[in-house]
Formats: C-alpha cells, structure tokens, sequence
C-alpha cells in the first residue's frame, strides 16, 4: 500500500491522459477510415449508376427519336386518308387506320371552347377525354393549333409535330404509352397516333435503370441496401408552376422513378435539399425500419427524366447497412480498450521500475550523505571535544596568569584565544552545516599538518542544495582541497598555505582552491583529470581524485579551470544550481 501511495498521481494522471487520446485518436481515425471507405463504396455504386443513367438517356432518346419519327409519318398518312373535317371521320374508320399505318391507337383532338378534347378515336377510352389538365401537352396543343413550333421545355419537336416522353395514360392508369401530335393546318383537328411502351419497355428491361439497379444490388449485397432514381420535386413537396397538374397517378408524377424506396426517415428531405443545394453527394447516419442506416443523396443531371420544363433534377439515393461498421468499430473499440489497458499496465510497470531505481539511488546517496556528514560531524565533535579540553587547560592558565598577576602575558594570550573564537564563529556564519562540518575538519587536518589554511565564503546563506547535490559539493570541495594539502607538504612548513574561497552570485556557486607548491606542468594539465593519472609516488594516492571532480561538475554542466603561476596552483569551479 505504501508503494501505491508513493506513485506520483501528476504523472500517472499525465500518463493516463497521454494514452487515453493516443487511443481515442487511434479510433477516431478509424472510424473515419471505415467510413470514407463505406462512403467510396456508396460513390461507386452512384456512379454506376450515373453512367447507366445517362447510357439509357442516350439510347432512350435514340429509340424516341425513331418512334417520334415513325409516329409523325403515320400521322402524316393519317392525313391523307382522313376527312379534312372532323365531323365527317368515324370512329371505326380510326380502328381500320390504325392497322394500316401500323400504330396502336388513333385519337383526334380538336378545340372545344378552351380546351381540346378527343372527339374521334380507335380507342373508346379516349373518346371525350380532355387535355386540360395535362400542363405541359395542353401547352403543346396551343403552340401546335396556331402554327407556331412547339417549344415547352421536353419532348421532341418537328415541323407540325410535337411528342411527348413516356407517360401513364390517363384513360388507364396501368399503362405507359408514347403519343405523337400532328397539325399542319389542313384539317380542323390534332392527329393523335400512339403506341403502347411495349418496344421501349422491352429495350429498358435490357438495357435500362431498373435492371442495373438490380444488377447492382445483387452485386453489392453487402454495400446497399436499396438504390432509388427519385423524383425531387415530389420527394420534397414542390410545387411546380403549372395551371393544370396532372394526376398523381402518371409515372412523371411519381415519387420513386425507379428502383425502390422503402428505408425512410424524418430527415430525408432536409438532407436531399442539402444536396441539392450543393449539387453534391450528402451523407447521414440515421435509423430507418429497425436498423442503422447509411444513406446519401445525389443530384443526377440529365434531360431524361425530366417531365416539364421546371422540374428538378433527379437525385440518386442509396441505403448502406450501417451496423457492419458499428460491428466494426465495437470490435475496435474493444480492442482499443484493451490495448490501452496493456499499455497502461507496461506504464505502471515501467513507473514501478523507475521508482524503484530512483529509490535505490536516492537511498544509495543519502548513504553517501550520510557517511560525508557522519564523517565531517565525527571530526567537529572530536574538534570540539579537544577544544573542550583544551578550554579547561586555558581557564587554568589564565587563572595562573592572573594570580601571578602577569598582565602582559595574559594579553598575548587572550589575544590568541579571540582569534580562535573568531574563526568558529565565522565558520558558524557560513549557514550549511555539510560545509561548517568540511572546513572545521579540515582546518583541523590543516592545523595537525602545520598548514596555513584561509577561507572566505560569501553570500552562502543562498545555498539552496538537496541532500544529494549538497553531497556532491562536498566531494567536489573536499578532493580539491586533500590534493592542495597533498601539493603544499612538499614545501617548508612556514611556506604551506592553502586558501579556499566560495561565492554564491546569479544562481552561481564558484569555488577556488589555491596552494603553495610545485607548479603542473603543462604537458600533464591535460592529463590530470584521468582516471587513474597521480603526480604522488605509487601507491600514496590512488589518481582519482580529479578525476572524480571533472565527473560531477560535468554532472551538473560545471566548468573546471586550472591556472598555474608564481609558485602557486588553483583549481576553479563554476556550477549553476
């Protein structure tokens, strides 16, 4: 339990937070993948379509074209076989010519008030029919009655001839016919020829949009699950400026055109409108008969298609299953979760591991700390035991001194003991105790090996050092300083001095050791700091004491300056903290 407590909940939150949008990242960008990919499928499946469209625009319009032709030449002969005057043209005539010229029907339109009413015809569901509310062909019936070629947006225009495209009849709603409509002002009435599809219809099971609708289906079961040619304008509820609409059940009134059309929904016609309005494919997601659905809506242009002049392009709609990417993603996101709990339990482990190295580091260098400060404290409380001592014997003497009542000799001796006081006080004002506990032992060490030891130590109370770096000052000082007594022994003892100096300046700490002795020479001052290299015979110092300086000054990306002159050596550092 300790352990957990001892996990920092910063880093571990960090780290949490890291791999969670790493992950989350990871699994939008997949999820976009499978959707782009399920979304070119679908653009696949439109243009499929597309062309197919345009392929039978191009062949309907082709056949059209004939059959208008062929429709214009039998109505042509129609005329030369019937009674300029309506009136005077029986219906069974009609039946008989209609054989002849080989057509399915004949129905003669001629005006009534404002209308024009098929008066005479093969067909007794024509007869008395009115075209008034057939917009666009009554439109066309004003044009052609007065001469004027026929100019309303759709069909095929000839001299004296208009036909329309494909259309319910309205005198039986289950059958599409092709009419055609010749006037040439010769007779008091429109001549009327139609066949029934059946020619077309034959052509477009073979060639048309239903049947590659199908075929597409079949080859994509998996993609779509419907595909529908829709009519736009009635999809969305527009109504088109015409006098007289025509019924809704003729094909050019139908919602679905082709394919089919049953995977609604409340947002379909915000999203055609979308489409349409930026005559661009539009996807959504959404819930359509009990499942999740892809669907898009794209604009089709063409002339096909197209029944009156305003009408709106058509718009291609397609319905994918959605579910196969939900299956997707749930399976990714379960592995997701579970590749995020691996690395969370590899960033615990690693955590653990680094916790423990730093522990065992940390551990490693309070014991470093430990020994230095055990060490130099071991030395100061043996230095102030012999004060101590040494304490009791002045008493004694200056009591001796003053019985005797030797003034001149008291003094010199007072004088002595004030500047032993002054240099255990000025040590106390240095303010860290490692280095009071350094300089006091090796004043004494100095003292002991009749060296003159100065120091000057500035602004120190700055020093703001953890116990490991405080260790490592420590070992940087002391090295220095056993190397310049080391240097200086080979001098005459009135000749030994070592001086240490400290400043602590702009987060700065700067050391200098100087001694008294033999010079480096240059030829080693590149060598000194080798592991291993000693100036000292062998066996008196092991050369790793320079060394051991440059390798934590490097630590702490310190300097390291020697200068050498005039009988004395000094050792420089500089060290950010």
């Amino acid at each position: 339990m300790a352990f957990w407590r001892s996990i920092p909940l910063k880093t571990s939150l960090l780290f949490t937070i890291i791999i969670i949008l790493l992950n989350a990242s990871y699994y939008q960008h997949y999820k976009e993948m499978l959707i782009d990919n399920q979304k070119d499928k679908m653009n696949l499946l439109f243009k499929n379509i597309e062309i197919n469209v345009d392929e039978t625009a191009t062949g309907e319009k082709f056949v059209m074209d004939l059959i208008g032709q062929n429709l214009r030449t039998a109505a042509i002969a129609a005329k030369l076989k019937l009674n300029p005057d309506i009136s005077k043209v029986t219906n069974e005539e009609l039946t008989e010519l209609k054989q002849q010229i080989g057509v399915d029907d004949i129905t003669l339109f001629a005006p009534v008030g404002d209308d024009f009413v098929g008066l005479k015809s093969s067909d007794p569901k024509e007869l008395n029919v009115s075209s008034k509310g057939w917009d666009t062909y009554y439109e066309a019936f004003k044009q052609l009655y007065a001469l004027k070629d026929v100019n309303v947006g759709i069909g095929q225009s000839l001299p004296y001839y208009w036909s329309g495209p494909v259309d319910t009849a309205t005198t039986n709603p289950t059958e599409l016919n092709i009419w055609g409509y010749y006037y040439d002002g010769t007779t008091n009435y429109i001549i009327d020829p139609f066949v029934h599809n059946k020619t077309l219809r034959k052509y477009q099971d073979l060639t048309g949009v239903d049947d590659a609708i199908d075929r597409l289906l079949k080859d994509n079961r998996h993609t779509a699950l419907e595909i529908a040619v829709l009519n736009s304008d009635k999809l969305l509820g527009k109504k088109l400026p015409v006098k007289n609409p025509a019924p809704s059940y003729w094909f050019s009134e139908r919602e679905v055109l082709f394919g089919s059309y049953e995977y609604r929904d409340e947002e379909e016609k915000k999203y055609a409108e979308s489409a349409l309005a930026r005559n661009e494919t539009v996807f959504y997601v959404t819930e359509s008969n009990g499942k999740s659905v892809m669907k898009s809506f794209t604009p089709v242009h063409t002339d096909y298609l197209k029944y009156n002049a305003s009408s709106g392009v058509p718009l291609i709609e397609i319905t994918s299953d959605y579910t196969e990417i939900s299956k997707a993603l749930n399976d990714q996101l379960r592995e997701t979760v579970g590749f995020m709990a691996i690395c969370t339990l590899i960033v615990l482990l690693l955590m653990m591991a680094i916790l423990w190295v730093f522990k065992r580091n940390k551990a490693l260098a309070l014991q470093d700390v430990q020994e230095a400060y055990v060490g130099n404290i071991e030395t100061l409380f043996q230095s102030v035991r012999e004060q101590r001592h040494d304490f009791i014997n002045h008493i004694q003497t200056i009591h001796g001194l003053l019985s005797i009542k030797n003034y001149d000799e008291l003094q010199k001796y007072t004088n002595a003991l004030v500047g032993e006081i002054r240099v255990v006080g000025e040590l106390i004002n240095i303010k860290d105790p490692a280095l009071i506990a350094l300089m006091q032992a090796k004043l004494t060490q100095a003292d002991s090996l009749h060296i003159t030891c100065e120091y000057d130590f500035k602004n120190m109370e700055q020093l703001k050092l953890s116990p490991v770096r405080a260790t490592d000052m420590i070992k940087i000082l002391s090295n220095l300083i056993d190397n310049a007594f080391d240097a200086t022994l080979a001098l005459e003892e009135p000749r030994r001095k070592v001086r240490v100096t400290g400043e602590v300046s702009n987060r700065q700490l700067r050391f200098s050791v100087s001694n008294t002795g033999p010079e480096i020479p240059e030829e080693w001052r590149e060598e000194i700091f080798a592991s291993g290299f000693s100036t000292k015979p062998k066996g008196k110092n092991s050369g790793l004491g320079l060394h051991i300086v440059k390798q934590l000054v490097a630590r702490y990306k310190g300097t390291v300056e020697l200068k050498c002159g005039e009988g004395t050596t000094e050792f420089s550092i500089v060290i950010q903290f």
